[in-house]
């Protein structure tokens, strides 16, 4: 009788990224949410200005949000693959494999830049938001 292999050991767990990548996709999304918040003030003084912002921001953020994309693709595909959903939830023994898959994404969210990013984002959408109606509304001369 030929013996089953596990469907875990052909799977690969992905290696993480270093710090400077992740230090640089996070300086990504960060500067393309500034720019794209800039538009507001940059509008009022020059429509070239104001166009070139937002080329540069949506580059970045295409940029950013392929990259975290593939990020989440990573993680959900070790969840997946490994079927360490059901075998946390049904509190089954976890393989040397899957233990190593649990820890890449242990290890991936605790790195990762993406709730400052997201702090920060919301911090500049509401900047933007009292800048844009200070200057609609003439109470701010810039």
């Amino acid at each position: 009788m030929t013996e089953l292999k596990s469907e875990t050991s052909s799977f690969e767990i992905p290696r993480g990224y270093g710090m400077p990548v992740i230090n640089l996709y996070f300086w990504v999304g960060l500067i393309s949410a500034i720019l794209l918040r800039s538009i507001i003030v940059a509008d009022h003084y020059s429509i070239f200005w104001g166009k070139a912002i937002w080329y540069l921001g949506v580059a970045g953020y295409l940029w950013f949000f392929t990259h975290r994309y593939h990020i989440a693709k990573r993680r959900f595909g070790v969840i997946k693959d490994l079927n360490l959903f059901e075998k946390v939830r049904t509190r089954q023994k976890l393989s040397e494999k899957e233990l190593e898959g649990l820890e890449y994404l242990l290890w991936s969210l605790s790195v990762s830049k993406e709730r400052a990013n997201y702090f920060v984002i919301s911090v500049f959408s509401v900047i933007a938001i009292a800048l844009s109606l200070s200057l609609d509304l003439g109470i701010l001369k810039i």
